[in-house]
């Protein structure tokens, strides 16, 4: 019944506005006219500085990858001659910067048909150019006298992507060009009309302002005149004279509603206040229940961690003992020793970056044992990060899938690079090798899982070696960054077929370093 006395009270107060209202509703409707015109102006100028920016942006990005694919070659050119003449770790370090700028210029391919041809020319010519120049920096490095014909090769591959680059860059600066004098005509356009409604918008609403200024201002005079009595503390003050029911009538009924609307809220207020401390006590418990789950859940991660690749270890020392006459058996026992004590060894799921990379190390001695030849490896490290801490069996998973897929299918010379490095506030990890690779649709998949690993160990577990690996492969190191760092952590796979596989890690470095030993 209150609610329909309510809606009958509202339907009287509009049934007298008079002319007043309505003049103030039009009134409203220029201001409104004119904010609109000057948010449609703000978005227009807005969009094309946006297109601008975008534009400048990708010439810049294309720029610097010219300039740094220039002085690249210039520097391998030198530490081709002189080894001694520039550290090779340099040259590896701008080969990351050269495919990370390659990979940004996927943007730039949907500009037109001709910028996608020659991002696509200059991604393939990454491909083929970065792994055949690392393998003969390798060489050159390593001293063997067969580097120059990967290099030449190499180099030859560089002249091209530089063509393609000077060709993108022609077709950027064309097309921005056309882009810029179709944005400036479109502006030019919009600012004469916006000029053009808010010069009329203006004239009108200064007559009607004249016209409705004398009919509000008055009794809004006596209205303040009965407040500054109230102010004063008389409470005795006579109702002042309505003859119609405008804006004003509805402020001096109102005024007298006020109060009890004011108790109303205070209470509903504390009740509101009530409701939410008990909302935030459960919400606590339901985080310190979510928490022991996380837990809970990296605790069954850490624990299906087994040594399964000491297997591999042992056949390794048997086949050396028979052929060699135990001659290299005590070498390997040594390390089979080091390889047991850390997986055995407590103290929490968090170790330094120096033992993580000796394990990895005592393992692919072991495995340099057991392919001979065909096998080589090399680890960057900074010794700066020795004191950071990371996942126990953060590495290892990786590099035994590079061997599993990488090494063992090809008959070929395969080698393994093991990179950490870090990079402003975050600790960038690399493990790439020069394997069979993998065909574009199963890394799209992969890569796609390895985004949701949950959902995906409980979609399809032990679908793929390559991503469970009896619980030891990609998905479990996902998983376990996942409940470490959140969205904070990344995990990519790139693979050309016949060419290699790279696995890129992206932790936060300072997350890294403040894990406490007891965790």
């Amino acid at each position: 019944m209150a609610e329909q006395t309510e809606v009958r009270h509202q339907r009287r107060i509009l049934h007298h506005i008079g002319i007043r209202g309505k003049l103030l509703a039009f009134l409203a409707i220029a201001v409104v006219f004119i904010i609109t015109l000057e948010i449609v102006a703000q978005n227009a100028t807005y969009r094309a500085a946006e297109e601008y920016e975008q534009d400048l942006a990708h010439y810049h990005l294309v720029h610097r990858l010219r300039a740094t694919l220039d002085s690249f070659r210039l520097n391998s050119d030198r530490f081709i001659k002189d080894p001694n003449s520039i550290p090779i770790e340099n040259l590896f370090e701008t080969i990351a910067t050269l495919n990370s700028l390659s990979s940004s210029l996927a943007p730039v391919e949907e500009l037109s048909i001709e910028a996608g041809f020659e991002v696509r020319a200059i991604g393939y010519g990454f491909d083929a150019y970065l792994p055949i120049l690392s393998r003969s920096l390798s060489s050159r490095a390593s001293g063997r006298t067969d580097y120059y014909a990967d290099f030449a090769r190499a180099d030859r591959i560089a002249g091209y992507i530089d063509t393609y680059l000077s060709r993108l860059l022609s077709i950027l600066l064309r097309d921005g060009e056309a882009r810029f004098k179709i944005i400036s005509s479109r502006m030019k356009e919009i600012n004469k009309i916006i000029l053009i409604g808010i010069a009329i918008a203006g004239l009108l609403s200064l007559g009607y302002v004249f016209l409705i200024a004398n009919s509000i201002t008055k009794p809004i005079r006596k209205l303040a005149s009965a407040s500054e009595k109230l102010a004063r503390g008389e409470l005795e003050i006579d109702p002042l004279p309505r003859k119609s029911r405008d804006e004003v009538g509805v402020l001096a009924e109102s005024f007298f509603i006020m109060s009890q609307n004011i108790r109303l809220s205070i209470e509903n207020l504390r009740e509101k206040a009530e409701l939410e401390q008990k909302l935030h006590e459960e919400e606590l418990t339901l985080l310190s229940m979510g928490k022991a789950l996380r837990e809970a859940q990296f605790m069954n991660l850490q624990d299906q961690m087994r040594p399964h690749f000491l297997f591999n270890a042992l056949n390794s020392i048997a086949r050396t003992a028979l052929l060699e006459k135990a001659k290299a058996t005590e070498k390997l026992a040594i390390s089979l020793s080091k390889l047991l004590r850390a997986t055995i060894k407590e103290g929490g799921p968090y170790i330094p970056i120096s033992e993580e990379v000796d394990i990895v190390q005592e393992y692919l001695a072991f495995q340099k044992a057991r392919f001979g030849d065909r096998f080589e490896w090399h680890i960057i490290f900074d010794p700066e990060l020795n004191a950071c801490r990371i996942p126990r069996f953060l590495l290892q998973p990786l590099v035994e899938n590079a061997i599993r897929h990488g090494v063992e299918p090809k008959e070929d010379k395969t080698e393994i690079l093991v990179s950490i490095r870090r990079r402003g506030e975050r600790l960038r990890i690399a493990v790439a090798d020069t394997g069979t690779g993998m065909a574009a649709e199963k890394l799209a998949e992969l890569n796609l899982r390895l985004r949701q690993p949950f959902d995906s160990v409980s979609a399809k577990a032990g679908s793929d070696n390559l991503v469970s690996a009896n619980g030891i492969g990609l998905v479990n190191v996902a998983n376990r960054l996942t409940i470490l760092y959140g969205q904070e952590a990344l995990m990519r796979i790139y693979s050309v077929p016949g060419k290699g596989t790279i696995v890129r890690l992206s932790l936060p470095l300072k997350g890294i370093a403040r894990w406490p030993e007891s965790l």
